[in-house]
């Protein structure tokens, strides 16, 4: 039976709350900005690389050290940000990671605020019809949005299906409407 603080750890993933505290300063780091607990959660969680119990406490001991602060954004969510302080222990202690650690987390990371990112600039909503679901596209910009489109989908899962075609590459969607029906410019 494993370890309750070693369950879900991949081979080769992180099971010491120092290696964990040092990845958390790391990838936010690297960013450059802050994350959500969620977002990290995801980055650092989702291949295995660490335990949710060793990731929280590690996160809550560099707060209490302040190597990172938390805030909230105007929508209410808490976020985490890195100091000089954890800035300067990641740069350190960096080489204390495996390299494959330290990328593939911060890849991950990367993505997940590159997808925040996408999702606040083109709206997607789903609603429940009597017959299926519409789901409604906004791609917005600084002034008058880009594109308004509505699609019925006969099925929930027809529906998300769309919506992460969408998400994926919304300036490709957005050409292939506008080419479709205003032809090549």
């Amino acid at each position: 039976m494993e370890e309750t603080f070693t369950a879900g750890i991949r081979p080769g993933g992180l099971t010491g709350g120092r290696e964990i505290r040092i990845l958390i300063c790391h990838i936010l780091s690297e960013l450059g900005e802050p994350m959500g607990f969620d977002e990290m959660t995801e980055a650092i969680l989702a291949d295995g690389t660490a335990n949710y119990f060793e990731f929280a406490d590690a996160l809550s001991e560099l707060r209490e050290t302040g190597c990172v602060v938390t805030f909230k954004t105007d929508s209410g969510i808490n976020e985490y940000a890195v100091t000089e302080k954890g800035k300067a222990a990641a740069k350190t202690l960096e080489n204390d990671l495996p390299l494959s650690v330290r990328e593939k987390s911060t890849e991950s990371a990367r993505n997940i605020i590159q997808r925040r990112r996408i999702e606040k600039e083109n709206l997607v909503t789903i609603t429940k019809t009597e017959d299926g679901y519409m789901i409604h596209i906004r791609v917005t910009d600084i002034g008058t949005d880009l594109m308004d489109l509505s699609l019925f989908m006969p099925t929930i899962e027809q529906a998300l299906a769309v919506k992460e075609k969408f998400l994926g590459d919304p300036a490709g969607a957005y050409m292939g409407v506008l080419e479709s029906l205003a032809g090549e410019f």
